[in-house]
């Protein structure tokens, strides 16, 4: 929930985002992990920086990251960018084995919101490759008025 309020509160991209990678690296915690993924690409995308998609990118698709840094990573690089999820990532993340990872992810705080039910992870998952699809619209799960569900994380906070 820190990374969240920090994700949302601050203006201060440097400083924060620094904190947030530096947390990253030493962190064995899941919840925690994603969250500070999302808090760190929510900062990059406020903030326009431009280097926090590859560096999601870096993420998700190195096999040898534990599979909630590449879960939370392909989610961060699908708010980052307006470009199709490549094959790989669609890969990643419709794996039936991600399921898994429902319940053990649903206190992050921006998958609660998608879904407060414990599919948060599932149904963010679905909407935001949904959103790959040239001319869909959808709403916001994560408020804020925006019609694209990938959307959400760029503009929460």
């Amino acid at each position: 929930m820190t990374a969240y309020v920090l994700a949302a509160a601050t203006g201060e991209l440097s400083h924060v985002s620094s904190a947030l990678q530096f947390r990253l690296a030493k962190e064995d915690d899941a919840v925690v992990r994603v969250s500070l993924i999302l808090a760190i690409a929510q900062l990059a995308r406020q903030h326009q920086d431009e280097h926090a998609p590859s560096w999601a990118r870096d993420l998700w698709s190195d096999p040898g990251r534990p599979p909630e840094v590449r879960i939370g990573a392909g989610l961060a690089w699908l708010c980052l960018i307006t470009d199709p999820a490549p094959d790989e990532l669609r890969t990643l993340l419709t794996d039936p084995g991600i399921r898994q990872y429902d319940d053990l992810l649903q206190p992050v705080p921006w998958l609660t919101w998608v879904d407060p039910t414990g599919v948060g992870l599932r149904s963010c998952i679905a909407e935001m490759l949904t959103a790959n699809i040239p001319g869909t619209a959808l709403d916001d799960p994560w408020g804020g008025g925006w019609t694209n569900k990938k959307s959400s994380l760029r503009r929460r906070g």
